[in-house]
């Protein structure tokens, strides 16, 4: 199963483990998931952690290697403007559409949950894509 994360969901996962995003990053850790991040979300998820979050450039470095040994590193090629409200979601996008993702795995419920499905890509919540995967798997 292909998945991408946004990256409120891999804040959640390395910054407060603990609850359903940490769960869902565990399983990719654990090779049960195939998942994948792209440079702008590896930034965003730095410029989070040290900006908003404010934690020392030596654990945003940490916590980023962390992501980047789960998930399998691309850089897309391709431009959606599939959320016109909030364009920098559009990097989860470009990316899922890029790897053929699954799944997209998002705590973002103003932008991206709301879509449900994007070009036959599931949009989750963690907690949702639990439910299913574990359905998946019984």
């Amino acid at each position: 199963m292909r998945i991408v994360f946004d990256t409120n969901i891999l804040v959640s996962a390395v910054a407060f483990p603990g609850g359903p995003p940490s769960d869902v990053f565990g399983l990719a850790r654990a090779g049960r998931l195939q998942a994948f991040v792209s440079p702008a979300i590896l930034a965003e998820l730095a410029g989070v952690l040290r900006g908003k979050l404010r934690f020392a450039d030596n654990q945003v470095l940490e916590l980023g290697r962390l992501v980047a040994q789960a998930c399998t590193l691309v850089l897309p090629q391709c431009r959606v403007e599939g959320i016109v409200s909030n364009p920098k979601d559009n990097r989860v996008l470009e990316l899922a559409l890029e790897v053929r993702a699954d799944y997209i795995i998002t705590g973002n419920l103003r932008h991206v949950r709301p879509l449900g499905e994007w070009r036959g890509i599931r949009v989750r919540t963690a907690r949702e894509f639990l439910d299913e995967f574990q359905s998946e798997i019984d």
